[in-house]
């Protein structure tokens, strides 16, 4: 609690002194988004507390995300952000979900590559109660390889608070790295991820160790004189849990593919659908289930 309270106020004060210290010779800026839409989940789950439910339901979702960036020289550059993103059910509202997100990237171009250190902090609520605190602290390093790939590494720490459940309130560490391919004048991109983390929980029944995967294509193109952008997402996620004496086996394996288009009507003005399918299984069967999300949505951005 004490530090996303204090990663907030951080981010607030560092993009007080950015907008201070601006000025001719240097390079500040604001971009933002808003959006709204409607959404449909087919089984109404929230995996950090094992609520997994049969239940299905329509809703409307808003959001948006304010973003600054300061570059006082060439090879340094500081990148806050704010964002916020609401889900609404018409029949369940106890599923009716907040999220709140802050972030503070700085990095430094080196001779060879870029150096960075991210902060980031969450807070998600459910029918308007807050559940669950996250901060996460990274270092990372990237550069190209080639003119059109570019290779990033990263060393993470992480942090879950949860507002009654505090055994399962743990602390985690990772690596992970990425390798970003751009093709077509950087019109069509892919990309690979590979991640592994270790989390220890007050209990250790809730203490893991996970690998995953993550491969993303995404391409621009015209469609009938509008600008278009297609995507394809898949992601997995395997999760070993600690064999605590005869407490029951809860690994879990889980596969989620995403497919996203989104339409520019207006240069600032797009409209966007998302299909996801998700596959959750767990060696707890009340944990194991399959979901399918879909949404429409227009997008405004400056």
């Amino acid at each position: 609690m004490k530090f996303i309270i204090s990663s907030i106020i951080g981010l607030v004060a560092a993009t007080s002194s950015v907008s201070a210290l601006a000025n001719t010779k240097s390079e500040f800026s604001f971009d933002g988004e808003v959006n709204a839409g409607l959404i449909h989940n087919s089984a109404l789950s929230v995996d950090e507390i094992d609520d997994v439910s049969n239940s299905s339901d329509n809703g409307n979702e808003i959001g948006a995300k304010l973003n600054a960036r300061w570059s006082p020289k060439n090879k340094f550059k500081m990148v806050a952000g704010y964002s916020y993103q609401l889900q609404n059910y018409n029949t369940f509202s106890q599923y009716d979900l907040a999220l709140h997100q802050v972030n503070l990237d700085t990095s430094y171009q080196l001779n060879t590559g870029e150096l960075g250190f991210r902060m980031d902090a969450a807070r998600a609520s459910l029918a308007q109660t807050t559940f669950l605190d996250f901060q996460q602290a990274s270092v990372y390093y990237g550069l190209f390889v080639q003119p059109q790939t570019y290779v990033r590494t990263s060393l993470k720490l992480k942090n879950r608070e949860f507002a009654e459940l505090q055994d399962r309130n743990a602390d985690g560490k990772g690596v992970s790295a990425d390798v970003f391919h751009f093709a077509n004048n950087a019109n069509t991109m892919l990309m690979l991820g590979l991640n592994i983390e270790e989390e220890k929980a007050n209990n250790q029944e809730f203490t893991f160790k996970s690998f995953g995967l993550n491969s993303k294509i995404t391409h621009k193109f015209s469609l009938f004189g509008l600008g278009s952008q297609v995507g394809l997402n898949w992601r997995y996620l395997k999760k070993d849990y600690l064999n605590v004496q005869e407490a029951a086996e809860r690994d879990e394996n889980r596969q989620v593919l995403t497919a996203t288009w989104s339409l520019n009507i207006w240069d600032n003005f797009a409209i966007k659908t998302e299909l996801e399918r998700g596959d959750y299984s767990s060696e707890l069967e009340t944990l194991s289930y399959e979901q399918n999300l879909a949404s429409l949505g227009i997008t405004y951005q400056w």
